[in-house]
């Protein structure tokens, strides 16, 4: 595929609706090794993953398990049903449906009343959809700021397609290329084979880590000098999550995961229905071995072992942050139609265009 594509994926297929991505899932050359091959990468647009995959990859929760744990599920349940028509809406649902999702939920009730469709409710993303129904938002908080990162990519996504439909192909491509620039010969640089599918999603993504460390840089504190965690987790001696735990270990003054896990079993602190986390376990996790991927509620487990708060609360945040990246990874080696690049040597390709965007 030629560079000049690059921008002919962001064109939507037509049929869209606000409850149904406009995209099919990314075609994969081979399933994902340690996320599963039953994980399906969705789209929010062409240039970005859905909020779904982003959530199951970095805290492993889709969309559907949140909303059940906050009890919104079955507001969204019933708004579902009453758009297939297979009940007529209550007075009682449409005032839960109301306070579950606002200002959506009133937009949809006020269409089931009988009200026109909002201009331009349809061409939303599912980030903007995301947050329509998130509130106001807030360039302090980090989630706040991975949201509207993700809805700036899919309104820019939005005005390529707009661009190309409107004035052909090439005008298409140059708007892309000025935001850009050529993504495709730089990626082809540091991985030959990969799919362009591929790295056009990996590249959107590192701009929103990008946009975290900036705001995370500029609130760290002036005498400690600045290292990017980013580059620490991608630290190609181990994979994401392994050196997450070496950050944890020496976060308890332990120098590997063997005294790590004789801490934990002298602290009594246990894993799932109380089952020792062992160092058979925390070597698993390490390593990231299909099937074992370690979890947020395994990463909560380990954190009772920190007794600064403060440090505890960061240490999370880069779980999370270690998961994601370990998810660019898989994605990566099942991006490429030759034979993958090992697992360091994605990881220190993933580091290199990091630092690249970062530059």
């Amino acid at each position: 595929m030629s560079h000049t594509d690059q921008s002919d994926l962001l064109v939507p297929s037509s049929g869209v609706s606000f409850l149904t991505s406009r995209f099919p899932p990314v075609p994969l050359v081979r399933p994902l090794e340690v996320f599963g091959k039953s994980f399906c990468v969705e789209l929010s647009s062409a240039l970005t993953l859905g909020p779904n995959t982003v959530l199951r990859a970095a805290i492993g929760k889709s969309i559907q398990t949140l909303l059940r744990e906050k009890g919104l599920l079955l507001p969204l349940k019933q708004l579902h049903d009453g758009f297939l028509g297979r009940h007529q809406l209550s007075s009682t649902t449409k005032a839960t449906v109301r306070a579950a999702v606002r200002p959506v939920g009133d937009w949809f009730v006020a269409v089931f009343d009988g009200a026109a469709v909002p201009a331009g409710l349809c061409d939303r993303s599912d980030w903007e959809g995301l947050a329509e129904a998130w509130g106001p938002t807030s360039s302090d908080n980090l989630l706040d700021v991975i949201v509207t990162s993700f809805i700036e990519l899919d309104q820019f996504a939005r005005s390529v397609a707009t661009c190309t439909s409107a004035d052909g192909r090439e005008a298409g491509k140059q708007m892309f290329d000025n935001r850009f620039g050529q993504v495709l010969p730089a990626w082809r640089e540091l991985c030959p084979d990969v799919s362009l599918e591929g790295c056009l999603r990996i590249e959107s993504n590192l701009l929103v880590v990008m946009n975290l460390e900036t705001i995370a840089r500029a609130s760290a504190k002036p005498s400690s000098p600045w290292v990017s965690p980013t580059a620490e987790l991608l630290d190609a001696t181990s994979k994401p999550v392994g050196n997450w735990l070496r950050q944890l270990a020496l976060a308890v003054k332990c120098t590997n995961n063997r005294e790590l896990a004789d801490l934990l079993a002298r602290k009594e602190i246990y894993h799932h229905r109380g089952r020792a986390i062992t160092h058979d376990t925390l070597k698993g996790w390490s390593a990231m071995k299909p099937g074992m991927l370690m979890s947020l509620a395994g990463c909560d487990a380990l954190l009772r072992a920190v007794s600064n708060v403060e440090v505890a609360v960061k240490l999370r945040s880069r779980f999370v942050l270690a998961r994601f990246l370990a998810f660019l990874c898989d994605f990566l080696r099942s991006s490429v139609r030759s034979v993958p690049p090992s697992w360091p040597e994605a990881q220190r390709m993933l580091l290199t265009r990091f630092r690249q965007l970062s530059s």
